[in-house]
């Protein structure tokens, strides 16, 4: 079942206000709500769903035939578990596999420590920065050789077992 603006609106609102906020920026729900409508167009969603209620989700769009932005990855604080963390990554390296997709990309507000620290432990390379934010940038290759997307793939992170949404 895919998610609906509403439930992604929802979860956006719980873990990016703060950050946004920290970061100087405005979190108006209203325009979030347009940008989601926006990039939904041309992007892929991989969800999790815990008693039917959305608990993580992550979108990826194509910049070019073999890299991907991450437009999001989210995942609802009480939910941040190990076993939702891991299908979450096991829904993305389907899509991967999937799409033929070979590098990814990600923007991340500095004032968001737990998603810096997430895309360093996944080993993404930081490939410019500003005053607000840090670009993050790896080839798919090497992500699936961390021991997290190993995990979440069940030792085989080439072909997961999961569809997205």
């Amino acid at each position: 079942m895919q998610p609906t603006i509403d439930e992604i609106l929802a979860l956006d609102v719980l873990t990016l206000r703060e950050h946004t906020e920290l970061a100087g920026d405005v979190f108006d729900t209203d325009r979030q709500r347009l940008r989601l409508q926006l990039s939904l167009n041309d992007s892929e969603v991989c969800s999790v769903r815990r008693e039917g209620v959305l608990v993580a989700y992550a979108t990826l769009r194509p910049e070019s035939e073999n890299c991907w932005f991450v437009g999001a990855f989210s995942t609802h604080p009480l939910h941040r578990t190990a076993t939702v963390v891991s299908e979450l990554l096991a829904k993305v390296a389907t899509l991967a596999s999937e799409r033929g997709i070979a590098e990814l990309r990600s923007h991340v507000y500095k004032t968001n420590r737990l998603s810096v620290a997430f895309h360093r432990k996944l080993g993404f390379q930081i490939t410019r920065e500003n005053e607000k934010a840090i670009e993050f940038f790896t080839s798919v290759s090497k992500l699936r050789e961390r021991p997290a997307i190993r995990r979440a793939a069940g030792g085989n992170a080439a072909t997961p077992a999961m569809p997205c949404a």
